[in-house]
């Protein structure tokens, strides 16, 4: 608790120099978690974290580990509404550099989806596959479908608009998708890991 308050305080202060200044309608305000919280936590401390009907951690390749909501405000130029666009911090780079009409994608490099015509015009998100790698745990996000990989043996797939807490695992009843997301998430990999060789 006293982690968020001080948060809390920290983020009021800023956006109360940000007012003090005259500088809120020149300011672009990006407020979000990176991850899921814990319910657990080094061993001593239990149910510190609620994520709701979502299952999963911090940590882990659930929704509970990596839904997070985000507040964007800009007043002046972004209109107040709710948005339920599925979007990823790496999508702020390009946003970030459209905004101060700098080139960011250097060669096509970077992942992430300039997300000003979600923000300044209430556009959708062009349909994109997601993934997650966290260990030997991968995911993939294709639509509402998911795939998790845990380890060589474990394989769930979740419809999330009927099953957001992933409860009822469909990967016996749909070998072909599963095959194909699980040849998705090979692809990812091979393009990240060549990435990471080029860079190095």
């Amino acid at each position: 608790t006293a982690m968020i308050e001080r948060l809390d305080d920290s983020v009021g202060q800023i956006i109360a120099t940000l007012k003090r200044l005259n500088l809120t309608q020149n300011t672009l305000v990006v407020f979000s978690s990176d991850n899921g919280g814990y319910l657990n936590y080094a061993g001593g401390f239990e149910n510190i974290s609620d994520m709701g009907p979502l299952r999963g951690e911090k940590g882990t390749i659930y929704e509970g580990g990596h839904r997070v909501p985000a507040i964007i405000s800009w007043p002046g130029r972004i209109s107040p509404a709710i948005c339920h666009e599925t979007a990823m911090t790496f999508d702020l780079l390009p946003t970030f550099a459209a905004l101060a009409n700098a080139s960011a994608n250097r060669e096509g490099s970077l992942d992430g989806a300039d997300l000003r015509p979600v923000l300044f015009e209430g556009a959708t998100i062009a349909k994109r596959n997601l993934f997650w790698r966290m260990g030997s745990q991968r995911a993939i996000r294709s639509g509402f479908w998911k795939l998790c990989l845990r380890g060589s043996k474990s394989i769930e797939l979740y419809n999330l608009a009927d099953d957001l807490g992933e409860t009822r695992n469909l990967a016996s009843a749909r070998p072909k998708l599963v095959s194909e997301l699980a040849e998705s998430i090979a692809a990812w990999e091979a393009e990240v890991d060549q990435s990471a060789k080029a860079f190095q």
